[in-house]
């Protein structure tokens, strides 16, 4: 019985730390992409073309941990790929268009 109490703690314990480390602001690449699709800010081929990045950027990111060590090119690369799928949610944000339906 104890060790069931004391393994739910720990488990606890763990969980809460793990939560807590993306901050309440945190907001994935997905979800800015979803949610400017829903307020009819981007469209459906911009839609298209920012899952087309995360699947890239996905990529890049499974290359990089296929031989297990990330050398500081492939850092780079990530975040250089991280940062062009974001300039380009805010980009379709803001350019004007609009979804009629």
């Amino acid at each position: 019985m104890k060790k069931i109490l004391f393994l739910s703690l720990i488990l606890t314990l763990v969980s809460a730390a793990v939560s807590a480390q993306r901050g309440p602001g945190f907001r994935s690449n997905r979800q800015r992409a979803v949610a400017g699709f829903n307020s009819g800010q981007i469209t459906r081929p911009e839609r298209f073309e920012l899952r087309k990045d995360l699947v890239r950027q996905r990529a890049i990111q499974h290359h990089a941990h296929r031989d297990g060590v990330i050398t500081p090119i492939e850092k780079r690369r990530i975040h250089k790929a991280k940062c062009n799928t974001r300039r380009d949610v805010i980009r379709f944000r803001h350019n004007g268009r609009n979804r009629v339906i």
